[in-house]
């Protein structure tokens, strides 16, 4: 599974590793920016379930600890939607 935040779809990002060489900063490889997922259980419709979301989306939307899902992704309604099929199964 990938590091991905089911509520906004927010994933890593690329950027350059900086070296400071004789005053000057010089960019010397790549580098991931990984996303701060945090495993959170909330209930969606009456069920319980495991959602790793971000930490500013956490901050953002508190109520998602309380049990309100704002899904804000469609791609994220689909997971959401998964995870629902096999809670009932």
């Amino acid at each position: 599974m990938s590091r991905k935040c089911d509520v906004s779809g927010k994933k890593a990002q690329t950027g350059m590793r900086y070296s400071f060489l004789r005053a000057h900063f010089n960019p010397t490889a790549k580098r991931r920016f990984q996303v701060n997922l945090q495993t959170v259980r909330t209930t969606v419709n009456g069920k319980r379930v495991k959602l790793k979301v971000a930490a500013s989306v956490l901050k953002a939307h508190p109520e998602i600890r309380t049990g309100v899902i704002l899904p804000l992704k469609k791609k994220s309604r689909k997971k959401i939607k998964k995870l629902l099929a096999a809670a009932q199964t």
